[in-house]
């Protein structure tokens, strides 16, 4: 593998607002020990910001690259905690580069649809499929608001 050096791009445009950004790097590369032995150069695809402050040691398929992105959040109640603020629809743009299943070898998005519910290893159709179906609801929930609205004034 080529050694790249590290570098900061300020000429490029800045990543979307969604995606969680430390800086703007546009590769990082490092040599990685293996447990089982040997050792391999490392290099984060662009996309990548993870740290990978850990990732000097480690087992082979342990490596991910990846950005979270943020969901908005909702006022949600729970008879435990009452209301709260909940994250819907965040996620992780993530690679496994070694990984035994080759769809987590190329970059997918791992959806938190909400709390600790999880859409895995989605592929570019596949969440354009979620998107499509999100959408097609909210157009609804714009009906029954317009619903909404229409009871409330009939009942004042």
């Amino acid at each position: 593998m080529t050694s790249v050096t590290p570098e900061v791009d300020s000429a490029s445009p800045p990543a979307p607002a969604v995606v969680h950004t430390s800086a703007r790097v546009i590769s990082r590369t490092w040599l990685r020990k293996i447990l089982t032995g040997g050792q391999i150069m490392e290099t984060c695809p662009s996309f990548c910001r993870d740290n990978h402050q850990s990732d000097d040691i480690g087992a082979l398929d342990d490596l991910q690259h990846g950005a979270e992105f943020e969901g908005p959040e909702l006022a949600v109640f729970g008879v435990e905690n009452g209301t709260a603020e909940w994250p819907v629809l965040a996620g992780r743009i993530n690679v496994d580069p070694y990984n035994e299943d080759s769809k987590r070898r190329v970059p997918h998005v791992n959806l938190n649809v909400f709390k600790d519910e999880v859409m895995e290893c989605l592929s570019p159709d596949e969440l354009a499929a979620v998107i499509a179906t999100v959408r097609a609801h909210c157009d609804g929930l714009e009906k029954v608001h317009a619903q909404l609205v229409q009871a409330r004034a009939e009942c004042h």
